[in-house]
């Protein structure tokens, strides 16, 4: 970290540059880091309601466990609060195809058709009833953590189209990992965090939206932006280049192979191979491939071709026995070489899963610098 310093000469205009303070400033005059959650509600059939909300506030107390949400005043989700006393936020994880079913789940139409979009399992809640007799609010299943909560109080504020609701949280849900990394400590999940209106009207999404294959060992993913090839190229050497990079990298023309930093390689660190094209409008395709160390990978290549040709001379043998001898023990060969390569292919699997956190960093750059 440098040292702070302090210069006379330092021109604060060349520093900073004002930005008009318009309504909600923190989201459209500033990137002020909100959580994105889905709150689950109930209709008045009782039909389940979810829709992604970023004005959540924690309300500190010696005696309560509190939140301050805040929810416009025409939403349904509002109307379905204030009448059950209900609510569960869901808490999901940083990934672009969360961010895609929040912004379908937050489209202005029927609950009815609104819910045919959501890919999301929905799981029963063990708390009372709402007010009005409907079952509690669900919990989504793939959510890394379920806060469910009663309604305090609501407050209706005169000439605004916003409603502000204490609530007092009943249960915190936690997936078992994050419970064990919450009393042991280490890292913990990466949920989806907002930074506003992008583009004065724009996404309010915290990251692009990637078109990711898989599973597979070798995972490809594909990002389309608007800067030229010659542009992001330069941005990805930059980045490579710049002191404190977390990651290394190498660069051949507008091939990057990118990597953990030398000191947390192991045999199970990922790889990612990055490929700039030049799109048909001017823009650029970068085309990325997440898979072992290149030693690892032609290990593992090397080993299913020993496999395939073990299986292919037994068959074979096993063909010749049993037209001379009558015999076709070695037919057992090919079967046990297909064992063996779905274990070592699992093997693969399993390392995939052991380097998530590397891949994760490594898809996170790539983010970054496209994001910059």
């Amino acid at each position: 970290m440098p040292t702070p310093t302090t210069s006379a000469s330092t021109d604060l205009a060349s520093s900073f540059v004002s930005v008009p303070l318009r309504a909600r400033y923190f989201q459209a005059s500033a990137f002020f880091p909100l959580p994105v959650v889905l709150l689950a509600t109930r209709g008045p059939e009782g039909e389940p309601n979810l829709a992604p909300y970023s004005l959540c506030f924690p309300v500190l107390s010696d005696e309560h466990h509190r939140l301050r949400l805040v929810i416009t005043t025409a939403s349904k989700t509002a109307a379905n609060l204030e009448r059950t006393g209900r609510v569960s936020l869901n808490f999901l994880e940083d990934r672009p195809e969360c961010f895609e079913v929040c912004r379908a789940l937050s489209a202005k139409v029927s609950t009815a058709e609104k819910m045919t979009k959501n890919p999301f399992a929905l799981l029963e809640s063990a708390l009372e009833p709402g007010l009005d007799g409907t079952a509690a609010p669900p919990m989504v299943a793939e959510a890394e953590q379920v806060f469910e909560c009663k309604l305090v109080t609501v407050e209706r504020v005169e000439q605004s189209e916003e409603r502000r609701f204490l609530l007092e949280v009943e249960r915190v849900a936690l997936k078992p990992r994050w419970a064990e990394v919450l009393e042991r400590g280490g890292r913990g999940p990466r949920l989806a965090v907002g930074y506003g209106f992008r583009h004065a009207g724009g996404t309010w999404l915290s990251r692009p939206a990637v078109n990711v294959s898989g599973p597979r060992l070798r995972p490809r993913f594909d990002v389309e932006v608007e800067q030229s090839a010659d542009a992001v190229d330069a941005a990805f050497r930059a980045a490579l280049e710049r002191p404190g990079c977390p990651v290394a990298g190498k660069v051949r023309r507008r091939l990057f192979q990118i990597n953990p930093l030398p000191a947390e390689l192991s045999t199970w660190s990922p790889s990612l191979e990055l490929r700039i094209e030049a799109s048909e409008n001017g823009g650029a395709i970068v085309r990325g491939r997440i898979g072992p160390q290149p030693h690892v990978w032609t290990t593992f290549a090397g080993i299913h071709m020993l496999l395939v040709m073990l299986g292919i001379a037994g068959l074979m043998g096993g063909i010749s026995l049993g037209l001379v001898h009558g015999t076709y023990w070695p037919m057992w060969i090919p079967v046990g070489t297909v064992f063996l390569n779905a274990f070592v292919a699992g093997a693969a699997f399993i390392g995939q899963g052991l380097g998530a956190e590397q891949t994760h960093r490594l898809r996170s750059f790539v983010d970054d610098v496209l994001e910059a």
